[in-house]
């Protein structure tokens, strides 16, 4: 199976594309690249889950809030994520709302990499080209 997310070359931080048939799989695979950043899934122990929801005016900033959004409440959970789904998504009168649940366990030494200070504006795009979605994101490490 071929990866969703390409890793691109950025002189101090973490730039990736992830890719979908959808929007909502291009950011479920967006959120995936984060949380692999942060740790190693198949290390995190525990089943945690909890359940979210962004609102936001544009795509790009649904995709950046909403994995702002997962980095905060690993941070504030003291847990590592290891999958997120998109339960729902629509178009609104004022931008994009979804709400999606995320999974994860409790922080351990052994399944993390590095830490992410932030999610950021900065080159972030979203792009659709026929059937496939693309998110582009930058990590601030």
């Amino acid at each position: 199976m071929a990866s969703k997310t390409v890793f691109l070359e950025h002189t101090a931080d973490v730039l990736f594309e992830s890719s979908g048939a959808s929007f909502e799989e291009a950011l479920e695979n967006a959120a995936q690249a984060l949380f692999e950043t942060i740790a190693d899934p198949s290390k995190v122990r525990g089943s945690n889950s909890l359940d979210v929801a962004v609102h936001a005016v544009s795509l790009e900033e649904l995709a950046v809030a909403t994995l702002s959004r997962l980095l905060s409440e690993e941070d504030a959970n003291e847990w590592f994520f290891k999958s997120f789904r998109v339960t729902e998504f629509a178009k609104t009168t004022r931008g994009y709302s979804l709400k999606g649940i995320v999974e994860g366990g409790d922080a351990n030494r052994e399944a993390g990499r590095m830490t992410v200070k932030a999610v950021t504006h900065h080159e972030t795009r979203v792009t659709q080209e026929g059937n496939s979605w693309k998110i582009r994101i930058l990590l601030d490490i």
